[in-house]
Order: C-alpha cells, then structure tokens, then sequence
C-alpha cells in the first residue's frame, strides 16, 4: 500500500491561472481526478503561494500612482492624502488605486469588480457601491479635494472636487 506522499508524487499538477471563476470551475470539472488543480486568479496570487509573498496577494497593481497630493501605493499598501496616511481596507485602496490610475476615466461596476475582486461579476453592484460610499467617507474626513463621482447607471470616476463645487 502506497502512502498518500507517494500519491501525490504521482499526480499531475495543473496550474490554472484566470480570473473568470466560471472557466476555474469548468477546468474543475474536467480534471476531476486526474490530478491536483491549483486554481488562482491572477499571477500575484500564485506569487504570494509559491514564495510566501504577502504583497502579491494585495492584487495585480502594483508600484504607486500619484494624482495631486493623493499618493497610491499597491506595494506598501498605504494610501496618504497630503502626506498623511488614511486609514483605507484592501478593498477601499484597491478601488482608488483603480480610480486614481492614468488615463482618469469612467470605470464600469463590471471593471472595478473584476479587478479588486478578481471574480467574475454577476450584475451586482452592491458590493462595489458599498466600497464606494466607505472610501467616499474617508476621504470626505480627510478633507481630501478629490472625489469619486458617480456615473449614473455605469460606475464611478475619480475627479478633483474643487473644480466639481464639492468639499
């Protein structure tokens, strides 16, 4: 009788790398005992596994993106409005760091998902709404002069409040 090590050995591994959960769960079913499948939505996640990378698993931005006095950095995980830190969640920095990066633009509930969630999305903005109203407090408390604006019906952009008669 062969010991579970052994059998392991002798498996195959497949490595599936995708962000769309769908396509995850039909590889799933396909392999389904033909060997170990290690699923994983982007390559940062992979990094973080394989060499115990705690950065990588913040997503696939990284480096910072500045806009004015608002400066974004995915690799320290901080985000600091006119040098000083604002306390944000993984969710809430991942969102700005979206919104804040070059060329600024409207970003649908479907991009914003898929990015910071790293899933498929399913026609529920609920999660990506609830974000944004948390982030907007924030920066609301921070005195911040940029905002994330709605776009009715799409998703939101980041804008400069004082030209936009808020603040």
């Amino acid at each position: 009788m062969s010991s579970p090590a052994g059998d392991f050995d002798e498996q195959p591994v497949i490595l599936c790398v995708t962000a769309s959960r769908s396509k995850r769960a039909q590889l799933a079913r396909l392999m389904s005992g033909h060997g170990v499948v290690l699923m994983f939505p982007h390559l940062q996640a992979v990094r973080a596994v394989l060499f115990d990378d705690t950065t990588a698993s913040a997503g696939p931005e990284t480096g910072a993106v500045a806009l004015g006095r608002l400066v974004v950095d995915q690799q320290r995980q901080q985000v600091s409005w006119a040098g000083r830190a604002l306390p944000l969640t993984r969710l809430e920095r991942d969102v700005l760091a979206a919104l804040a990066s070059p060329p600024l633009r409207v970003w649908t509930y479907r991009q914003l998902y898929e990015r910071v969630w790293g899933a498929d999305y399913l026609d529920d903005a609920s999660a990506v709404r609830s974000t944004v109203k948390r982030l907007r407090g924030k920066l609301r408390e921070a005195e911040a002069t940029v905002a994330v604006e709605s776009a009715r019906g799409v998703g939101y952009s980041l804008v400069d409040a004082t030209s936009h008669g808020r603040n």
